[in-house]
């Protein structure tokens, strides 16, 4: 049970956070999602469409930032009126002052790691859905202003745009371990099929180039469909481990796992069926070389797999540790000037935890630190915190 002190201290954190939140994520949402995306030629009607899945993002991008400047403020506001002082002058010490807002910070902590995961999942692919949707309405006004338009794979310049008619297309496919195709047209046009979510483009008096090894002539009208859409059954040996969710990762390192068994079990055979059949040459040649390429980045993929749960948790708990350092430099530094605390306190965060973080999550990507390694930038934080709130209770200023 929290006394009267421990409920007032955790209020104002609570007010403060929550003002400070709809602040935040209104300035990001509108000034920063709505302002690109209008530029971008997606419409009032398309950022309206956009906002509900692009908000877990700016809730999980903010959270941290604003849970660091309400402890601020409520505790740099205490020292500055000598409350602690007060407190023990009587003999009441600090740490359960400091128990509210480390309560608060750690459900803080694990609600962003829910935002994080719906940002990564539902957010990221609805964002994508609203776009495809769109893709048509954008691509002309890219056109329209730039007179170059990509996609993927996909990319096309033009001269002009009259209306709906796209004039002297120059149009260039990229396919994986394949020649590209160059298009050239007089007009073209493009329209965008919801049903398979494709985009349709429609070309009159056209030629073909596939990679200068054979070219066809179309003069009447050419219609080529380019597929945008996402599957809808997601393949766990192919899906990118930042948009899977974490109760898929598990069961994606396990497959990735049998996959590399798989692939390296073949490998053996080979290599023992040409040693056995004196064809030594076949231990080396380009499709064994593509054989071990393929092992490579499928190492590589579970690495990956294994370092994503621990970041999105490391991520969410970026939280705990930025408060747990803002807690005891707020109140060292007793000054009532709220965004003077907010940013000398910040000013470490930048400087140490991020850099850390980046580091710790590269390394552990590329597997040369295993994946609990992205906590290392939140058990500094921690350590340090506790130092310092050791000190300002049996050495107080």
């Amino acid at each position: 049970m929290l006394t009267t002190i421990q409920r007032r201290i955790a209020r104002d954190i609570f007010v403060t956070f929550f003002l400070s939140l709809f602040v935040i994520t209104m300035l990001v949402m509108f000034v920063g999602v709505a302002r690109e995306a209008i530029n971008q030629g997606l419409g009032p009607v398309g950022v309206l469409r956009l906002i509900p899945f692009s908000l877990p993002n700016a809730l999980s991008l903010a959270v941290p930032g604003t849970a660091l400047f309400s402890v601020c403020t409520v505790y740099g506001r205490m020292s500055a009126d000598n409350e602690f002082v007060a407190m023990q002058s009587v003999g009441i010490s600090l740490l359960p002052s400091i128990i509210p807002a480390v309560l608060l910070t750690a459900i803080l902590s694990i609600t962003t790691v829910g935002l994080i995961n719906v940002a990564f999942t539902w957010g990221f692919h609805g964002v994508q859905r609203v776009i495809l949707s769109s893709v048509e309405k954008i691509a002309y006004n890219k056109l329209q202003r730039d007179h170059y338009f990509q996609h993927d794979s996909f990319s096309m310049s033009v001269r002009a745009v009259s209306g709906r008619d796209l004039v002297q297309p120059q149009i260039k496919i990229d396919r994986p371990g394949a020649e590209p195709i160059r298009i050239s047209a007089s007009t073209a046009q493009l329209s965008y099929q919801a049903d398979d979510e494709s985009l349709q483009l429609s070309i009159a008096n056209s030629r073909v180039d596939v990679g200068g090894v054979a070219s066809l002539v179309f003069p009447e009208t050419f219609v080529h469909t380019i597929p945008l859409g996402m599957d809808a059954q997601v393949d766990l040996l192919v899906a990118h481990p930042s948009h899977m969710a974490m109760r898929d990762l598990p069961t994606a390192s396990q497959r990735q796992s049998d996959d590399i068994c798989r692939r390296e079990n073949g490998i053996a055979v080979h290599t023992a069926f040409s040693i056995l059949s004196s064809k030594i040459d076949a231990i080396a040649n380009s499709e064994s070389a593509q054989r071990l390429s393929e092992i490579n980045r499928s190492r590589i993929r579970l690495h990956r797999l294994g370092t994503e749960m621990h970041r999105r948790w490391a991520s969410g708990f970026t939280c705990l540790a930025m408060s747990l350092i803002g807690i005891p430099l707020a109140i060292r530094m007793k000054a009532s000037d709220t965004m003077t605390t907010f940013g000398v306190v910040f000013l470490p965060t930048v400087l140490i935890y991020y850099p850390i973080f980046a580091l710790t999550l590269d390394m552990a990507k590329n597997g040369r630190l295993v994946p609990q390694g992205v906590w290392i930038a939140n058990l500094v934080f921690v350590f340090a915190s506790i130092l310092m709130m050791r000190r300002l209770v049996y050495q107080p200023a």
